[in-house]
């Protein structure tokens, strides 16, 4: 298996970026997660790797974390869930979010996910429970209590009726003493910041 690609960013958008060694351009599958964090265009990249092999194709796709990756492969061995799917569930919910999802049995929360109805909700929460601890090493206990807040904050406002992806960025934006505030108060932050950015 190829580990990791390393190289110039040409190319990147929220579902593909092309890293650029050696003369060789690979274009590499990606998460919105992961497409969040890469640098500008021209700039020096590395992406943690996985190639998926079917029948009838060939793909890398790419990973800014090692959990990313992991979870990943874990998803597609999952009967039902294809690379399609677990790259729309890593751009969906972030990695706290998923584990805190299938340890509680909270079909809603993966069901948010395009692609996944609620048998295929019910199927990952058996078929992973015993298995998604082992992310556990690749997370800072901090960003799981992080992750339980922001899943709080995204359900609030979804039921409020704002976009999942205007959520989620604003989320990141957040700086470090923003994250300290409690969950009601960090829903209105980012009700104010969404209604500013769209003036």
């Amino acid at each position: 298996m190829i580990q990791y690609i390393s190289g110039t960013l040409t190319f990147k958008n929220p579902v593909m970026a092309i890293i650029e060694t050696m003369g060789i351009g690979w274009e590499i599958k990606i998460p919105i997660s992961t497409y969040e964090v890469l640098p500008s265009v021209g700039k020096n990249c590395k992406l943690l790797t996985f190639l998926h092999i079917s029948q009838d194709d060939m793909r890398i796709f790419g990973f800014s974390t090692e959990a990313e990756r992991e979870l990943f492969m874990m998803l597609n061995k999952v009967s039902g869930i294809g690379p399609k799917i677990a790259l729309s569930i890593l751009s969906t919910l972030s990695i706290p979010t998923f584990i805190k999802a299938i340890n509680s049995g909270e079909e809603g929360l993966l069901t948010r996910v395009p692609g996944i109805g609620k048998k295929s909700a019910q199927r990952l929460i058996v078929e992973l429970q015993d298995d998604v601890h082992t992310l556990m090493s690749h997370i800072d206990q901090k960003d799981l209590q992080i992750g339980d807040k922001n899943s709080e904050v995204e359900s609030a406002l979804l039921s409020l009726g704002f976009n999942l992806q205007q959520i989620r960025k604003e989320l990141a934006l957040l700086d470090e003493s923003m994250r300290q505030l409690n969950t009601e108060t960090l829903i209105k932050e980012i009700i104010k910041r969404i209604y500013q950015r769209n003036k």
